[in-house]
């Protein structure tokens, strides 16, 4: 009998252990005491291997999808198994193109049926109740090039090629080898929640438990207009032959960067002109634009541009900030914690707004109000302004897709624009970076030069920030009448360059660390971009500094 040892499992109970036991053994004692499904596991804020051995006491916290990174680990074992079930029944390729609603977008090599979609869904499930273990394997760079060469996948190839590491690592299950921009979870046992729901001829999505969906898999919210535009830009990113980061990095090597950002930037503003333009055409009757979408999507500049626009076609905008409808402090409603709630609707004075409005478009003056975040309340300082039959009221605001926000307002007098980037661009068939990951690279690039926040402080604020989003905007998507797409094919590269640095800067003591990590694993195949191309209109300015429109 070998030494004992002390485990502490999640601070929940402890037991003794030989010495040499492995984390996998601890695993079943976890689940056998909670009934908690098990993604992975870590040792001083690190994500450790099943395989691990234990020689001294330690601390071992296991974790499930409901974990942040749990989560990105449930969806990249789930994408693993959807490709081997593909691959097995047809032979065909599954491309992984962008996220969408409550999963990710997918498009497979064949023409789908009703048939075939519970076809792949039996073997999914096949592989699943097989319980295979899903097996970290460190390989020479050189044999994974070779084989992804092998197999057709000549972009992971150029990827791998493109890390300076001598061994990668990539990830078996039966036999079969892939790599992900995650770890995974330690068995394909615990993938049993998912679901596929096909869209097109060949598309589908394949979805998941959220973080906070309550131990099931959300139904999909399908939303024509965003679907359009996601597959709007994709065929204009194949077409400018860029579908995967190894083109892009072609092009930087080669010194035609430079073009290929002015091409992207004409596409993404002719999107914003089309839009001014419908607005124009409905100006009779439209006198409210209204402006919402998730952080760091880049509305701040979109609606600027947009007034831009509007001025060159004869509009005369008003910009009005919902911020400047916030209650008084002592009015404002607060959350389970006794915190102020500055995020629900009821933070904001809907009567003063809506009678403005309405005071607004019956060409009646009004004074808009200023609020003072130091003292928390309203000041009416500003010159009384009338609303013109040239003018319109430009308005961005967290709720403003919600129709309660502008309830005494007809549709006909609203214009509802949602604002998102959607990036078109994926890092090989099987890897792509979320709208998320996007937004908040964004965010930390910002909140680092503008608040001077570190990298921790914004991954802490972070899921109360997603938490909003769901909450307050994505229900509302529906009824919209345009989306701007806000993403530069490009924009990893001139981001790399600001948040890299920052990332590194993340202790292995944090709890922050493994999710640095993986941002810097998911960004690392992009070559850096000098942001001396980067025009002081562009959305990217908003976030790494210059923008024409920062005060």
């Amino acid at each position: 009998m070998g030494n004992k040892i002390n485990i502490n499992i999640n601070n929940l109970f402890g037991i003794s252990a030989d010495a040499g036991v492995s984390i996998c053994d601890i695993a079943h004692d976890y689940k056998k005491v909670t009934g908690k499904p098990v993604v992975g596991a870590k040792i001083d804020n690190m994500i450790v291997d099943f395989d691990t051995k234990l020689y001294e006491d330690t601390r071992v916290d296991f974790f499930d999808y409901t974990d942040p990174e749990g989560n990105k680990m449930y969806q990249a074992g789930l994408k693993f198994v959807l490709i081997m079930a593909v691959k097995s029944l047809w032979n065909k390729n599954v491309y992984f193109k962008y996220s969408i609603d409550k999963g990710i977008y997918v498009e497979v090599d064949k023409k789908l049926s009703d048939a075939d979609i519970l076809e792949i869904k039996i073997k999914m499930e096949e592989i699943i109740g097989y319980d295979f273990p899903i097996k970290k394997r460190v390989t020479k760079r050189r044999d994974a090039i070779t084989y992804y060469l092998s197999t057709g996948d000549t972009e992971k190839a150029e990827n791998i090629c493109n890390i300076p590491n001598s061994y990668v690592e990539l990830y078996e299950i039966d036999h079969t080898f892939n790599y992900f921009y995650s770890d995974m979870p330690y068995s394909t046992g615990e993938l049993g929640q998912f679901n596929i729901e096909r869209i097109d001829k060949n598309a589908i999505v394949l979805m998941y438990p959220r973080i906070d969906s309550k131990n099931t898999v959300p139904s999909l919210n399908y939303n024509d207009k965003i679907y359009n535009e996601l597959v709007k830009y994709s065929k204009w990113s194949n077409k400018m032959g860029i579908p995967y980061v190894s083109s892009l990095n072609k092009l930087i090597s080669e010194s035609k960067i430079q073009m290929f950002i002015k091409m992207n930037n004409i596409y993404l503003n002719d999107l914003l002109y089309s839009i001014a333009k419908d607005i124009v055409k409905k100006a009779k009757t439209v006198k409210l634009v209204l402006i919402g979408g998730p952080s760091s999507s880049g509305k701040t500049t979109s609606a600027h541009k947009l007034c831009t626009c509007l001025e060159a076609y004869g509009i005369k905008p008003i910009v009005i900030s919902a911020d400047d409808y916030f209650k008084e402090r002592e009015d404002t409603p607060k959350d389970e914690k006794g915190n102020y709630d500055f995020e629900c609707l009821e933070s904001l004075d809907l009567n003063l707004f809506n009678n403005q409005l309405k005071k607004l478009l019956a060409g009646e003056s009004v004074v808009l109000p200023t609020y003072n975040f130091i003292s928390g309340k309203k000041e009416f300082t500003r010159d009384p302004i009338t609303l013109g039959e040239d003018n319109i009221l430009v308005i961005e605001g967290l709720h403003c897709l919600n129709d309660e926000m502008t309830k005494k307002i007809s549709r006909d007098n609203k214009y509802k624009m949602f604002v998102c980037p959607f990036t078109p661009l994926g890092v090989d068939k099987h890897n792509h970076l979320s709208t998320t990951d996007m937004r908040l690279i964004r965010r930390i690039v910002r909140d680092n030069r503008v608040r001077g926040y570190d990298v921790e402080k914004t991954l802490k604020i972070w899921p109360k920030v997603k938490e909003g989003e769901e909450k307050y905007i994505f229900p509302y998507t529906g009824n919209v009448d345009a989306v701007l797409n806000t993403a530069y094919a490009y924009e990893v590269g001139i981001l790399r360059v600001y948040v890299e640095p920052l990332l590194y800067s993340v202790p292995m003591h944090s709890i922050y660390y493994e999710e640095a990590r993986r941002i810097l694993g998911a960004i690392r195949t992009f070559y850096p971009i000098s942001s001396e191309y980067i025009e002081d209109d562009n959305i990217l300015r908003e976030f790494i500094g210059g923008s024409i429109y920062e005060k």
